[in-house]
């Protein structure tokens, strides 16, 4: 079911990417993926299984996302209007080329068996009310959407080693081997407003049927507000 009906999480705090005059406590680095961070703000998080996508692809456009890295590198002028607008774009189709090819299910897909979902669920509410607070989310047969919002002190980056790390422990012994279970980075986006968030909670909730997935799949779990706004049961 996708929620018809979503309100904003109590003291809700939005983000303007474009603004000329960031908060002072806006901060953000970038390793292969640029992260943004201000506390307050939901973060909307995506993270995934080592094989989820094929290496020759994830090679290809490491090229191309380095190819755009080379053509400003060496610029001290910004870049200009059309060049951003050209950047944007790129990204966008970034994104969705990723989306597109997690939904594909590649590689083992250890979540499709009930057992492993479990334990990323029961990871993903481990720091409830302690160090976050849990807004939504859906595991699916080879990567997690999550949205959340960290509690005072606490670090996304922090939050999600915590969760990677716990699961692979668990699942790697379960299955009787040792190795990389996760893809070491994961994707994050500061939630702006009202319709993002909204947007994003109904992506979340739409992913298992757009990958045309079976409901025994998938877990998808939302926020009592949630819930209570459309009459969930919990």
């Amino acid at each position: 079911m996708i929620p018809a009906d979503i309100p904003l999480p109590h003291d809700f705090r939005g983000f303007d990417p474009c603004s000329s005059m960031p908060s002072d406590d806006f901060t953000t680095y970038a390793r292969h993926l640029p992260h943004w961070r201000q506390p307050g703000v939901a973060y909307f998080v995506t993270f995934r299984l080592a094989d989820s996508i094929p290496l020759t692809i994830m090679v290809e456009m490491q090229h191309e996302a380095d190819s755009w890295r080379q053509r400003f590198a060496s610029r001290a002028a910004p870049m200009s209007g059309s060049e951003l607008a050209e950047w944007q774009e790129f990204q966008r189709a970034r994104l969705r080329k990723l989306e597109r090819l997690l939904d594909e299910s590649h590689g083992e897909c250890l979540f499709r068996e009930a057992p492993h979902r479990q334990i990323v669920t029961d990871a993903l509410h481990h720091f409830e009310g302690q160090r976050c607070e849990m807004l939504a989310y859906t595991v699916m047969p080879n990567h997690v959407h999550a949205l959340c919002r960290l509690l005072e002190g606490h670090r996304l980056e922090d939050l999600c080693h915590s969760w990677k790390w716990f699961t692979a422990q668990h699942i790697q012994r379960s299955l009787g081997r040792k190795g990389q279970l996760w893809q070491d980075e994961s994707f994050d986006r500061i939630i702006r407003d009202k319709d993002h968030y909204q947007a994003t909670v109904r992506y979340i909730a739409n992913n298992p049927l757009k990958a045309k997935l079976q409901a025994h799949e998938a877990s998808s779990w939302f926020c009592q507000s949630i819930r209570e706004a459309n009459h969930r049961p919990s």
